[in-house]
């Protein structure tokens, strides 16, 4: 009989420890999964409709908090990676702002000067030029004992600024004058040309290859609604955990009480054994 409590003592205990180290295993990992689940970091978004090659301000962007788990490297995490950019494309408000849809805007080296070239009678533009762009001029000038001549005067030169204006009494407004960022002593040779030369023209170097803006549409909102599947599946998987967890702590919650009643049923029958002994004895 002593033999029989033993064992069942041990028994108790074993289970008692086996059911500690299940909880703290479950608990660990529920933890862990919930620490996964809730770091995050935040994303930049358009707070507004963004026009191509305008400058991305502040006030141009929000922030918007997404799993860590579902972040992807081109996404803009710091205003340090706007700084100074703008955006290639038209950005609709909500589009999530990426690496591969700006760019930054061309610094100033020392020593060179800002001219504005304006389209007019006698300046030509061939291309529409825009921020970042380089550019060719041409010029057709007289020359002296050898009267009009054609040459190429400055190459690869940085567009750093564009703005629409009006070429004669034509009212469009689609003809963009430029800012070209050069020395001073082309500085001085375009100013002159300007006034004097029969003919200046302005040849874009570079193509800007970006996908059309349906194609950029797409990708933008391909991007967000992995985001949010993906964010919606960790929930389902944490949520599945949990009840797995939960699940766990019941059957061993049950384990246990039923081990408590074979305890109990046991000690019943004991003593009942031994009242009967006691019985037998008396008579």
């Amino acid at each position: 009989m002593i033999s029989a409590k033993r064992k069942a003592f041990i028994f108790l205990i074993i289970a008692f420890i086996l059911a500690i180290m299940t909880g703290w295993f479950i608990n660990t990992q529920i933890s862990h999964a919930k620490e996964v689940m809730g770091q995050s970091v935040k994303v930049a978004v358009a707070k507004k409709d963004i026009v191509a090659y305008s400058e991305i301000s502040e006030n141009m962007v929000e922030w918007m908090e997404i799993p860590k788990s579902n972040a992807v490297s081109s996404f803009i995490t710091t205003e340090q990676d706007l700084k100074e950019h703008l955006s290639i494309v038209d950005l609709k408000k909500g589009d999530l702002i990426t690496k591969n849809l700006i760019r930054s805007q061309v610094d100033i080296p020392d020593g060179h000067r800002v001219v504005w070239l304006n389209p007019t009678e006698n300046v030509l533009m061939d291309q529409q030029i825009y921020v970042g762009d380089k550019v060719d001029i041409i010029a057709s000038y007289e020359q002296k004992n050898e009267g009009v001549i054609t040459k190429r005067i400055m190459n690869d030169i940085d567009v750093i600024q564009t703005d629409s204006t009006v070429v004669g009494d034509s009212q469009q407004e689609d003809v963009s004058a430029i800012k070209v960022s050069i020395t001073v002593e082309q500085a001085e040779q375009l100013i002159h040309l300007q006034n004097t030369a029969k003919q200046i023209r302005v040849l874009r170097v570079n193509q800007i290859e970006t996908n059309n803006q349906e194609d950029n549409e797409q990708n933008n909102a391909n991007i967000q609604q992995n985001t949010e599947e993906k964010a919606e599946q960790n929930v389902e998987e944490q949520e599945k955990k949990e009840a797995i967890a939960e699940e766990e702590k019941q059957a061993e919650e049950k384990k246990q009480e039923e081990a408590k009643k074979q305890e109990e049923k046991k000690k019943q029958e004991e003593n009942k054994k031994k009242e009967d002994k006691g019985e037998k004895e008396k008579k």
